[in-house]
């Protein structure tokens, strides 16, 4: 499934991948199954906070565009803002972000701790 993602943006719509029931592609961008939706979009608000670029990793951001290719942009933002919405925190994430913290990165997505920051920070 990554290879068939590749570096497309996530977007709603396209034709149902082969390889991937339930995911959605077009030729510049990918949409993930409903059950998982909020969490990528979580995962992608992360990335655009805590990379920067001022570590030797890129600054990557987020903008409301499909088709960013390989630069270190992330679309589409009002779509990643709905499936944030439509798919809030749950038990599994939740638990997810403690492992991560506990047992690899010592640190947490804090937008499943706090998924109204969201909002604050991407008017």
């Amino acid at each position: 499934m990554n290879s068939d993602r590749g570096n497309k943006d996530f977007d709603a719509g396209g034709a149902e991948a082969a390889r991937a029931p339930g995911n959605y592609t077009t030729a510049d961008s990918w949409e993930p199954r409903d059950e998982v939706k909020g969490d990528v979009a979580r995962m992608v608000f992360y990335m655009a906070v805590r990379y920067e670029g001022n570590d030797g990793f890129a600054d990557l951001e987020i903008n409301d565009i499909a088709g960013n290719g390989s630069v270190p942009l992330m679309g589409r933002l009002s779509v990643l803002k709905e499936w944030h919405e439509q798919d809030p925190p749950d038990a599994f994430e939740q638990r997810r972000n403690d492992l991560i913290h506990d047992l690899y990165q010592n640190n947490r997505n804090p937008f499943i701790d706090h998924p109204e920051w969201v909002a604050d920070i991407w008017k």
